[in-house]
């Protein structure tokens, strides 16, 4: 006798592990499918964290910006976001390096632009200053879709018979006709559902450098603008820094190999970063930082038999759009969950296909950033390159591919495939090369006219 496919019936309890943009976004999703499908779900969120505290206590360590694609597309969803959650609105990116500086608009951008965000309710000692933590306005927009939020810990899941179990200090809470792992890269949570999970593997990931330092709104505008700044400055130790402006704070994150606060330090110490601070700035002996860790590679099978995970803690976008790949992992889950079945197969037929996308693009992405950073340092060609982008900017109006590549790259707007095939434009390459040649050759002329 054949059984019975095994689905989220009416009034099937669903935990989810994680009060992040992924938690949050899977209960939006599934509530909303359920619901036009006429169905009722028990949905909770288990997040011990509260988003409400200042401090890295508080948050989820994360740079917080949100591209203007998903600003987009969550407008669509009904979820626009207040103006006591978006910090900063975005209209250019800088880039810095050795060899200058350009700046780089988007001729696409339109009236929704890059939004930056603080995922807790902001630095310590910012209790003043009225931010809402974007994760706690995911959480409650989960809440109006009828999701509870439960503030327990969850420190054990028991997997064996017919439904996932969970405990908190030992005592049952639950039991879950579905499990939804929206809990990150923690290293112990991760482990905790490695053992439990068959063939579930955690993301390999790489430790980052964040800090918040104040300067106060009016100083934030006139040095940084609307402009998230990029610096590429061949720092040992240090691939590049963002600084993202948000209200009376830059966000600085350092990516590299095992960032340390000593590189935050020896990165505001940096020339290049001084002419952007007040006159006498001295770093603080003690400000707000942290040491996240970013994944940079997939999670092994990220799905069972009533058991799926989603955001960082299944396939993530390499270094950006970490936000945009929660929502798309959370809905893809969401709707294999609800129209197909939460069995293993239904999971590997229907949502890991949009992981195995996520990870495919992401092996273009690094061949992009290689080049990126083999441009940085070799400064014929980093020359050459700003040349072209600056006269593109004379020109939003025209056509603008090698603006339009940095730009895509760096606010992950657009997919790495996407981005890489277009290096591969015969055009595109050939005026480089032309650009990298001439260059030289105008600047000895010059030289040798003003002698």
């Amino acid at each position: 006798m054949r059984e019975a496919k095994v689905t989220l019936h009416n009034s099937a309890r669903v935990a989810i592990i994680g009060g992040g943009p992924a938690g949050s976004f899977f209960g939006i999703f599934a509530s909303k499918l359920a619901r036009d499908m006429g169905k009722t779900l028990d949905l909770t969120i288990y997040e011990r964290k509260s988003f409400f505290t200042h401090g890295a206590t508080g948050c989820n360590m994360c740079a917080g910006v949100i591209s203007e694609s998903l600003v987009q597309t969550l407008a669509l969803e009904g979820i626009n976001l207040p103006s006591n959650v978006v910090q900063w609105g975005i209209e250019s990116y800088f880039f810095h390096t050795l060899d200058g500086s350009v700046e780089i608009k988007s001729s696409r951008l339109r009236q929704r632009g890059i939004a930056t965000v603080f995922r807790g309710s902001g630095p310590a000692g910012s209790l003043a200053k009225g931010i809402q933590s974007f994760d706690e306005f995911l959480i409650e927009k989960a809440m109006e879709h009828g999701v509870c939020v439960n503030r327990s810990f969850i420190d054990k899941v028991c997997m064996e018979g017919d439904k996932p179990k969970l405990y908190s200090a030992g005592n049952m809470l639950q039991e879950c006709d579905l499990l939804v792992g929206a809990f990150g890269i923690k290293g112990s949570t991760g482990k905790m559902y490695e053992d439990i999970i068959t063939g579930y593997k955690v993301p390999p990931t790489i430790k980052t450098a964040q800090s918040e330092i104040e300067l106060g709104s009016d100083w934030v505008v006139r040095r940084f603008g609307h402009s998230i700044h990029i610096f590429l400055l061949r720092i040992p130790g240090i691939k590049f820094v963002s600084v993202i402006p948000k209200g009376d704070y830059i966000t600085v994150s350092v990516l590299g190999k095992d960032p340390k606060s000593d590189h935050i330090r020896a990165f505001l110490d940096h020339t290049a970063m001084k002419k952007f601070l007040p006159s006498g700035f001295k770093i603080p002996e003690k400000f707000c930082h942290c040491f996240p860790k970013i994944s940079v590679g997939a999670a092994r099978k990220p799905f069972a038999t009533r058991a799926a995970f989603v955001g960082d803690a299944s396939s993530t976008r390499l270094y950006k759009d970490g936000i945009g790949s929660a929502y798309i992992t959370a809905k893809a889950a969401a709707h294999t969950a609800l129209l197909h079945g939460i069995e293993e197969k239904d999971f590997r037929g229907y949502y890991f296909p949009t992981c195995k996308f996520l990870n495919r693009d992401n092996l273009f992405g690094r061949l992009l950033f290689a080049a990126n950073n083999f441009i940085s340092i070799v400064s014929p060609i980093s020359r050459s390159y700003f040349n072209i982008v600056q006269g593109e900017q004379k020109n939003l109006g025209e056509n603008t591919p090698y603006s339009d590549i940095l730009w895509d790259m760096f606010t992950g707007s657009r997919f790495y495939k996407d981005i890489f095939m277009r290096t591969l434009h015969p055009s595109f390459i050939m005026y480089l090369l032309s650009a990298i040649v001439i260059y030289p050759l105008k600047k000895t002329f010059y030289s040798f006219r003003n002698r």
